[in-house]
């Protein structure tokens, strides 16, 4: 436990010179630093990432056969195998076919129309155990969890959950692999604070959760992991930051009343925005806070996070079809800002974290912070638009394919597919 007294508010001077607005009074505070994150898939198999599970009965989606899935689009068995033959040249060794985006309905590019070729089909989840949170309180829907609670709303997960990057033992897909990767060796640092106003934290029902970001990047010990008790001081954000009511009993904090947040998540796209979102998480007696935020994200910009990750690479070494994730996750969303009638633009979601104790300091770093409050305004304005993680600052992605002004040849609608032959038929 970091802290016990709040500071009585002051005047507006004290924002200035404390670094932190002011709150009202918190009898107890405890700080984190979280050390991963990964959206909620329940793994259903006994090993391995492809193989037959409770989750996926047939495995993972397989992989596509991009010489028949060209030929479907159109292509000729002879440009289908050029396109995808090594040797070819308007295929990059790093950024893969471009012409591969090029195979809807007049050769239209799927990417950025997905509609312009049929539902190419996605393996998704049909088992019955999955892992979130009951975010809409109807336990006759939804998956069960394995702990035996009903009504677990994830069609994230139900829609994604075989799709081979997603899927693996918690901390083992390679999508996760990835990204807690980048975030345990810098590329951004995600801060909890969990404050309460009752004599005992275990079991309280006027608790605050605080979600924030930190320009201080996380420490290694010896061994790899992510060391404890450094200190963190809050970068003041109005894209990152989530507050949520909640209560405590047994040390299982959950929310008291949704809310709408923005949390930095372990994607290709940087923005978890959630509405109704809600929180799940265990207090435990080492010193850890593990569990659950849950809500409803919209689900276009997953999609898009994938395409503008290098759509060709994304879908050969995934081993999928990106507009099948179109269709699946247009096909699963289950919730519209709109009301029960109105159409389905979010999917229900849940990211599992774990999170070590911390110090966590007010953005000036001249004290501990001793409660939850929101620091949106102290942030300068920024671009609130949905961010997206760049592959690399020295290339240029388009529509899903990397643009190289000085390649001699680019794909396109109308772009020539087979080499010219010279007159004895050899290709130059």
């Amino acid at each position: 436990m970091r802290a016990h007294v709040m500071r009585l508010c002051a005047a507006p001077l004290a924002v200035a010179m404390l670094g932190a607005p002011c709150a009202a009074l918190a009898a107890w505070t405890k700080t984190y630093v979280v050390e991963w994150n990964e959206p909620a898939m329940y793994y259903g198999a006994k090993t391995g990432v492809t193989d037959p599970g409770t989750d996926c009965p047939a495995g993972t989606n397989p992989e596509p056969d991009w010489i028949q899935v060209l030929m479907k689009a159109g292509y000729t068995e002879e440009e289908a195998k050029w396109l995808r033959n090594p040797a070819n040249p308007t295929r990059s060794p790093v950024h893969g076919q471009n012409q591969m985006a090029f195979r809807g309905k007049n050769r239209a590019n799927v990417y950025v129309n997905p509609e312009s070729t049929p539902d190419p089909g996605l393996v998704g989840v049909t088992g019955t155990i999955g892992e979130g949170i009951n975010l809409d309180g109807d336990e006759s829907t939804g998956f069960t969890s394995p702990d035996g609670e009903k009504g677990i709303d994830n069609m994230f997960y139900k829609t994604l959950g075989c799709w081979k990057t997603y899927r693996g033992p918690r901390r083992l897909s390679s999508g996760a692999l990835q990204f807690n990767d980048a975030m345990r060796n810098g590329s951004w640092t995600t801060v909890v604070v969990v404050s309460g106003k009752g004599d005992d934290p275990m079991n309280d029902d006027d608790v605050l959760v605080g979600f924030y970001v930190s320009d201080d990047k996380l420490v290694k010990d010896g061994n790899g992991n992510i060391a404890w008790d450094y200190t963190f001081s809050i970068k003041p954000s109005r894209r990152y930051e989530a507050i949520f009511p909640a209560r405590s009993r047994n040390g299982v904090i959950t929310s008291t009343k949704p809310v709408d947040g923005s949390l930095r998540e372990p994607a290709y796209l940087r923005d978890l925005q959630l509405t109704k979102a809600q929180v799940k998480l265990t207090m435990h007696p080492d010193g850890t806070l593990t569990g659950y935020v849950g809500g409803y994200r919209p689900w276009e910009p997953v999609y898009w996070g994938w395409v503008n990750a290098r759509g060709p690479v994304i879908e050969v070494l995934t081993w999928v079809e990106l507009p099948a994730v179109w269709y699946a996750l247009k096909r699963n969303a289950d919730y519209s800002p709109d009301g029960p009638y109105g159409k389905k633009t979010h999917i229900s979601y849940a990211l599992w974290l774990s999170a070590i104790p911390a110090y966590v300091m007010t953005p000036d770093a001249s004290e501990e912070v001793t409660s939850v409050v929101s620091y949106k305004d102290l942030a300068p304005s920024e671009d609130t638009r949905v961010a997206f993680e760049a592959i690399s600052s020295r290339i240029r992605v388009v529509d899903g394919i990397v643009i190289d002004p000085n390649a001699k040849w680019q794909a396109g609608p109308n772009a020539v597919i087979l080499p010219p032959k010279n007159a004895t038929g050899a290709a130059q």
